[in-house]
Order: structure tokens, then C-alpha cells, then sequence
């Protein structure tokens, strides 16, 4: 039996309705995960910036303010940006250089590294806006050997390799 058009559209409203609510909090999830995957790629390269400006300066006594330079005296030939993520460097002093990793989209966060020449070893910090958006992290500090993020951002990690 062909169902009466009325019928079929009163169902096809309720399925339309229903729909998004069924759903929904799948696809906030998925889109959740997509944006945490995101970040976790750039984290990922952050920390590789922070350790190889570690080596660079073990190599070369000194940082370096050029991307470029800095992965290839480590062996990685890729460009860095990519649709998410914009990666550069820079130099306040001889003691300390801050690796930036700035979103491309509203909807991620931003990230920085410090790497700081603590006596004669070098120790680093990654930090992670507070909140997403196209925003250059403020750089963190170095207190006495004491690294801290900057207010606004929070720290996901502190390494002392060297």
C-alpha cells in the first residue's frame, strides 16, 4: 500500500527533525577528534622544532631564527606549513629562542616552544594557547632556570636534554 502524501510527509518532517538530534553529538565528537588530531600534528612538529634547535645549538654553540636551516641540520627536508598551521622562529637573545606554531583557523589553538640556555645545558618548555584562533602565543619565561607559560597559554611540556 502506497502510503497517502500527507502521511509520507509528516514522516519525512519527523525524520528530517529527529535527524540532527540523533546525531548531533556523534558528530561533535568526530568533529572534537578531527580537531585534537589537528592540534597533535602540530604539537608533534613543536616538539620536534624545540629539539632540534637543542641540537643545533649542541652543533653551532647557538640557535637558529630560520625553519628552514633548523630541519635541515636535523635531516627534514618537508616544508613545514601546512593548511592548518604556519611554523616560524624567533630570537629575543643569545640565551633563548621561541618556536612558533600559529593556526591557520579559528578553531584550533596555537602553540609555542621555548628553548632556553639554562647554564650550560639547554632545557625547553611547549606551550598552548588557551583558547583557538589565528594568535601568536606570548612567550614563555625563563626565571632563574624556572621556565613558565605565559598567562593565556598552559603548558603541555618541559624537556632538559642537553
Amino acid at each position: 500500500m502506497i502510503p497517502s502524501s500527507r502521511n509520507w510527509q509528516i514522516k519525512v518532517a519527523i525524520a528530517v527533525l529527529t535527524l540532527p538530534v540523533v546525531f548531533s553529538p556523534v558528530s561533535e565528537a568526530q568533529v572534537s577528534q578531527t580537531l585534537k588530531a589537528k592540534e597533535s600534528e602540530a604539537k608533534q612538529f613543536m616538539g620536534l622544532m624545540n629539539k632540534a634547535q637543542q641540537v643545533y645549538y649542541a652543533e653551532k654553540a647557538g640557535f637558529t631564527s630560520s625553519v628552514s636551516n633548523l630541519l635541515v641540520n636535523v635531516g627534514f627536508q618537508n616544508k613545514p606549513d601546512t593548511a592548518n598551521y604556519s611554523y616560524s622562529i624567533g630570537m629575543v637573545n643569545k640565551a633563548a629562542v621561541f618556536n612558533y606554531g600559529v593556526s591557520k583557523q579559528a578553531n584550533l589553538k596555537s602553540f609555542v616552544g621555548g628553548v632556553f640556555l639554562v647554564g650550560n645545558d639547554t632545557q625547553t618548555i611547549l606551550c598552548l594557547n588557551a583558547a583557538p584562533g589565528k594568535i601568536k602565543p606570548p612567550n614563555p619565561t625563563n626565571t632563574k632556570g624556572v621556565l613558565k607559560c605565559a598567562a593565556g597559554t598552559e603548558k603541555i611540556a618541559q624537556y632538559n636534554y642537553f
